[in-house]
């Protein structure tokens, strides 16, 4: 995969809440082109201060985007997003990326990433550490499961959100993926 570039790519960002939005704002505040989605629409308007545009729906934000990332409380609201006619991957471009950052079961980001499949669309499951004040400040730790190419191509779009780190973040694959490399062993 190619890396995620401000030049190149167009990024769609589903949930401005507390962790949705400093993240969102800091890669608009990096040059990225962002498209927002949240239920509470005022929450996406306030990025427009920033450079951002407002979709007035989940397929209108995934169609017009080829990263997706999400940032949701529930399980149930990922699946909500990217689920049915109206969802992220009935709109997604064949080819294009999610990334989930919300705290979900292992059992969802599988069912997502099989969905994604179906549609031809990656899917990374990123996990994230830190708080909102951490977020604000760039300094967000991520864990990340899925495909390690697109796993390495995103990271170029983190600079902006996270820290950087001399360890490795540490990623693994979905079982049900056989061309990917095995996951890395964790130091002792």
């Amino acid at each position: 995969m190619k890396p995620i570039t401000p030049e190149n790519d167009r990024l769609g960002f589903v949930g401005i809440g507390y962790m949705g939005r400093p993240i969102a704002r800091r890669l608009l505040e990096s040059g990225f082109k962002l498209t927002a989605y949240d239920r509470d629409h005022r929450k996406a308007e306030d990025l427009i201060q920033y450079g951002g545009t407002v979709a007035r729906s989940v397929s209108e934000l995934s169609s017009r985007c080829n990263v997706v990332l999400s940032c949701l409380p529930s399980d149930e609201a990922i699946l909500d997003v990217y689920r049915g006619s109206g969802g992220a991957f009935a709109n997604a471009q064949r080819g294009s990326l999610v990334i989930d950052m919300s705290t979900v079961y292992p059992e969802t980001s599988q069912q997502l990433s099989r969905m994604g499949s179906e549609r031809g669309v990656e899917v990374l499951d990123v996990t994230i550490s830190g708080s909102t004040p951490a977020a604000e400040k760039g300094l967000l730790t991520l864990f990340g499961g899925g495909d390690k190419e697109c796993f390495d191509g995103a990271e170029s779009n983190s600079e902006s959100c996270w820290r950087s780190s001399p360890q490795p973040r540490w990623w693994r694959p979905f079982p049900r993926r056989a061309n990917q490399a095995p996951a890395p062993e964790r130091p002792a």
